[in-house]
């Protein structure tokens, strides 16, 4: 008699999730130059990624990371608190700081680990934290093992959210959202959010993940594009955006730094990040000040193809950002326009229930600085077949 397996029950699960069309893979990248990489030993373009300002692969942060590892070695070996801080690591919290106009800043090991280490460490019993709908998961998990009472509020409707406000009647209200939603690609009303937390003596926290960089006269983000910077009681962001790196970051008052020091267990408790992955984000930051035509290409580039795919008639969501979704909503229908894509030479997987409510199955285009004329134009022509294919 056969005996079933062990792990008989996750395989269930998984064929449960192959018949809903839901079922998720690893995809191996080989050989990534700029935006093509090669899969299956077939050049693809990348129209997926978050190098929005095409940093990851630029001279200027591999030479600064090479510096770093030939002085400080691969990696830290100690959390920040043991023996893990080196100069690198203060001075990258300091470049931060002074390029989003904070007193100070504070490194994690990821943009994941901030959230859940601000919201878990400043957070109290009878606080209430409350949430955009659309909120990062990374967000909504910290909520959730912040072990206080978590309310949502439909996406971007402050009624509804001055509603909660209004019925916190113990400990503190904390407003959490992203500053670009990463799903939608649409902007927070953060000068509407400042409001709303300053009538109701609430804290505002926002994750500017991706929109560090991007955003605001000077790329410190939504908040400075809103002219809010100022306002924002606890700023989270990340280097593996934008900046081409990797990791995340708190910036704020001095108070705020000491206190997540002594509290925020995934920073006291991770080990450090290495020193060349701070070296290539100092760099970058030297960059995006710097190179003001940086910015200006990649929103040259969003407006190029949002313009193409608006004249052929691509359902689209309305937006201002590098996160172009395309619509499809059934999760097969969209998971063939992704294949099609990917036979015709460009990698944009289909996104699906969980990452985004049953019915609303998308292609998430995503812009780069490094993107060429012809990489945009031949993708829009793609998918002006894929739309005839589809009627």
């Amino acid at each position: 008699m056969k005996t079933m397996s062990k792990f008989g029950w996750m395989t269930e699960e998984l064929t449960r999730l192959k018949g809903q069309n839901l079922y998720r893979k690893l995809r191996l990248l080989e050989d990534i130059k700029g935006t093509e990489a090669t899969i299956d030993g077939r050049k693809v373009t990348l129209f997926c990624g978050n190098d929005y300002l095409g940093l990851s692969q630029h001279p200027g942060l591999i030479e600064a990371a090479k510096q770093a590892l030939e002085t400080s070695g691969v990696g830290t070996g100690s959390a920040r608190l043991i023996s893990g801080t080196q100069k690198w690591h203060t001075a990258l919290e300091d470049r931060i700081a002074c390029f989003l106009g904070k007193e100070r800043a504070l490194l994690f090991s990821s943009g994941y680990l901030a959230n859940l280490g601000v919201l878990s460490a400043l957070t109290q019993s009878g606080d209430t934290v409350i949430l955009d709908k659309l909120s990062h998961a990374s967000l909504i998990d910290a909520a959730r093992l912040a072990d206080k009472t978590v309310r949502v509020y439909p996406h971007k409707n402050l009624d509804y959210l001055e509603k909660i406000l209004k019925g916190a009647k113990t400990g503190r209200s904390w407003i959490v959202t992203d500053s670009i939603f990463s799903m939608d690609g649409d902007l927070a009303p953060l000068a509407d959010l400042v409001e709303l937390k300053n009538r109701y003596g609430a804290y505002l926290v926002i994750d500017e993940a991706h929109g560090t960089g991007i955003f605001g006269e000077s790329g410190r983000g939504v908040a400075e594009h809103f002219h809010v910077s100022n306002e924002i009681d606890i700023h989270v962001g990340t280097l593996s955006k934008a900046i081409g790196s990797f990791g995340g970051f708190v910036a704020g008052q001095s108070e705020l730094i000491d206190y997540l020091v002594n509290f925020a267990r995934p920073f006291i408790f991770e080990t450090a990040l290495p020193p060349s992955i701070c070296a290539a984000s100092i760099k970058a930051f030297d960059l995006i000040e710097e190179q003001l035509d940086f910015r200006k290409c990649l929103w040259q580039n969003i407006k190029m193809l949002r313009k193409g795919l608006g004249e052929i008639g691509a359902p689209l969501l309305e937006g201002e950002s590098p996160i172009v979704p395309v619509i499809f909503g059934d999760e097969k229908k969209t998971l063939k326009a992704a294949e099609f894509l990917l036979k015709e030479g460009f990698l944009i997987p289909a996104v699906r229930y969980p990452t985004v409510p049953k019915g609303k199955a998308r292609l998430r285009i995503t812009v780069s600085r490094v993107h060429s004329d012809d990489q945009i134009n031949r993708l829009i022509k793609t998918f002006k077949r894929l739309s005839s294919l589809a009627d």
